[in-house]
């Protein structure tokens, strides 16, 4: 195996890298922090995703170019099954001319969808392959992988212990969640403090949810609640409480967080990383349904580093939720413990790190205009 460990340009100007996958938030933001360190040390960014993923949006928002794929995962009956598999072979040969077109230097696949096809085009065209995995537990796709690319970036330390080639480097993070401030954020919510923020992710958590409208909607409370419910649940909710928010869906969450005390959320790393480099103490209620349980995994990492408390979903109902928030909020030595622990696990260089080492295998390849 090549090394890039002790090649990190800082100038990639001409430098080509493709990055692959997306689907849910978890993953396609990861990749546009690693494409925006890319960007700025001037190399070319394409992606690949799929065409019902959130990157179908987010990638040309953020202004690069997107080749969406009609792709689709391998659940359901056996007519699903032979569908998905005759897109992923189109997909397959639709990669290797893009990649033909592009002629990137190295390639990342950052989960999704859209990273297998890529990533093995990549790695039948003899382009250097990467990847980055989010979570404690890598899927089965990932430890597959693994097997044929040059390295895989991890998050978690726990990760390396599954997969070949493993180097750790943290959950690339937008840098807006380094530097929010608690004043800002309380003025952009326009609500008073203490404060109680409640998220499940992007895709929401109706447990989570239903606990915690009936936990702090019932009555006022002493103390502001901001509960980000998620698009698909937020008509279910309400509240009689008027210090007590219901949002659907907040594109700058790095407010919301640092105008918290104490945040209660489910335990995807991207939410995890997110907290952390704002620095707030937690409870986390992993999504006991997550693959390989690696929400169960994540969240240990934080509360056996006293970064963060773990509630079970089983654990959860209203009275539960409201004693563990309001028990966090009475206790200002243990909400700060949890609170400076939480931004200690912070990983505000991962991005930089993931760009470095790609910069190094595209120009040591010759991905350069």
């Amino acid at each position: 195996m090549r090394e890039w460990r002790d090649a990190r340009p800082e100038n990639g100007a001409g430098a080509r890298v493709l990055i692959a996958g997306g689907g849910t938030g978890g993953h396609a933001i990861p990749a546009l922090c690693v494409a925006d360190s890319l960007r700025e040390k001037a190399a070319e960014v394409s992606f690949i995703g799929s065409t019902s993923g959130i990157e179908a949006d987010l990638v040309p928002e953020k202004g690069y170019e997107l080749h969406a794929l009609p792709l689709a995962g391998l659940a359901g009956g056996p007519i699903a099954r032979v569908r998905a598999g005759l897109l992923f072979a189109r997909a397959l040969s639709r990669c290797r001319r893009i990649l033909k077109t592009f002629r990137p230097g190295a390639v990342l696949g950052v989960g999704g969808y859209a990273s297998a096809p890529a990533v093995l085009a990549a790695r039948n065209l003899g382009i250097p392959t990467f990847l980055h995995e989010q979570n404690s537990v890598p899927g089965r796709v990932n430890r597959l992988a693994s097997r044929f690319t040059e390295e895989v970036l991890v998050t978690f330390p726990e990760a390396e212990k599954a997969l070949r080639r493993a180097v750790p480097v943290g959950m690339p993070t937008r840098g807006e969640f380094f530097g929010a401030s608690r004043e800002e954020g309380l003025a952009r919510l326009g609500v008073e403090p203490p404060v109680v923020l409640l998220f499940g992710g992007s895709g929401g958590a109706l447990k989570l949810n239903l606990a915690a409208a009936e936990a702090f909607g019932e009555r006022e409370t002493p103390y502001s609640v901001v509960q980000v419910s998620g698009r698909r649940d937020f008509s279910r909710l309400s509240t009689k409480n008027p210090r007590h928010r219901i949002i659907a869906y907040d594109d700058e969450l790095w407010h919301a967080i640092a105008a918290s005390s104490v945040v209660v959320m489910r335990a995807g790393a991207g939410s995890l990383f997110d907290t952390a480099a704002v620095g707030r103490a937690s409870v986390l209620v992993p999504y006991p349904y997550a693959t390989g349980d690696h929400q169960l995994h994540n969240a240990r990492y934080f509360t056996e580093g006293g970064a963060a408390e773990l509630m079970l979903d089983g654990e959860v109902h209203a009275a539960s939720l409201r004693d563990r928030v309001e028990g966090l909020l009475n206790d200002d030595t243990r909400r700060e413990g949890l609170a400076r622990n939480m931004r200690g696990l912070a990983t505000p260089h991962a991005a930089d790190e993931v760009a470095g080492r790609l910069l190094a295998a595209a120009t040591t390849h010759g991905g350069t205009r």
